[in-house]
């Protein structure tokens, strides 16, 4: 039964309503994008879901919730659903799973990988310049522009992908903004270490975002892998970063999530507060929680990669 739904929305619902979005993306996309997406990037587990959530429900801005979601393959008419039923109410979900809010309703916040592999590959994440294609920047230029120019509000996009794809992104909207999320590297190695465990991924296998050349770190030991798959989507994300000017640019620190923080990134965004939009209370990182021997493997760990990284400069 659930098959046949399936085949039913995908063949059947999906084109009539795309058919009939047609119109309004053509009138709405094709115009001047009044306000520039906003991106939120980092690496893994640095607090992107939570501060997502935050934003979404203190900040008039839109959001692909899981309703909206749904409907990735015609985005404008799951934007346009989601604020038939909900008109701009708050969402008023912290919780989360992994950065997956599926299970907390269809108002929550949504990473919605599938409205960005429409055009992107699936098997992996960075994308260079020379894979950048008209279709993939005009697809996504047209859609983004056209829900924003509708609903007359910025979208704020909560997918970790994009760090890895600053490069389109800057073909798509050379005037985006980007929350750059940073968190001490102890805490989001130790926190990717316990998802692995959870989910039972294999000691040669990546989870969440691969790097550029991702293939390479895949013999190494756990610990050293991940550390060395952090890194580099950090290296990565810094060097693309450059490619905005810096007042498009806001780094924010895990540790200083508030609601000061909140409301500097509201003026940042450039938009007003939700009515009856509420906080989440923000957790802190504590040191002092550390297990020795975690604080001994990591250590060990670094010195390690810092030697194969000065190895690596002196090569070349």
């Amino acid at each position: 039964m659930k098959k046949a739904l399936r085949i039913l929305f995908d063949r059947v619902l999906i084109p009539i309503v795309r058919s009939i979005q047609t119109g309004y993306i053509n009138k709405y996309g094709n115009q001047p994008l009044k306000y520039q997406p906003i991106f939120i990037i980092g690496a893994p587990r640095t607090g992107s879901t939570i501060l997502y959530q935050a934003l979404t429900n203190y900040l008039d801005v839109l959001y692909m919730d899981n309703l909206a979601c749904l409907w990735s393959r015609a985005s404008f008419f799951g934007f346009w659903l989601s604020h038939k039923l909900y008109s701009g109410c708050p969402h008023d979900n912290f919780q989360a799973e992994h950065g997956s809010t599926v299970r907390f309703g269809m108002h929550a916040p949504s990473e919605c990988g599938d409205f960005w592999y429409r055009w992107l590959p699936t098997d992996r994440h960075f994308i260079d310049n020379y894979e950048i294609t008209d279709e993939m920047v005009n697809g996504i230029r047209r859609e983004v522009t056209a829900v924003s120019d509708y609903f007359d509000r910025p979208i704020l996009f909560k997918n970790m992908n994009a760090g890895l794809r600053l490069r389109l992104l800057h073909k798509c909207f050379p005037k985006a903004k980007f929350i750059f999320i940073c968190r001490d590297h102890r805490f989001i190695v130790k926190s990717i270490l316990n998802v692995r465990r959870t989910r039972r991924i294999k000691p040669n296998e990546l989870w969440s975002l691969k790097p550029n050349d991702y293939e390479e770190l895949l013999n190494l030991p756990e610990l050293d892998m991940v550390i060395a798959q952090v890194y580099a989507i950090e290296q990565q994300i810094r060097a693309d970063l450059s490619l905005f000017p810096p007042e498009q640019r806001c780094v924010v620190h895990y540790e200083k999530f508030s609601r000061d923080l909140v409301d500097m990134l509201g003026r940042f965004i450039g938009a007003r507060k939700r009515s009856a939009g509420s906080l989440p209370v923000f957790k802190k990182d504590s040191p002092a929680l550390l297990q020795s021997s975690y604080r001994l493997e990591f250590e060990a760990a670094m010195r390690r990669f810092s030697m194969v990284n000065r190895a690596v400069s002196r090569a070349t």
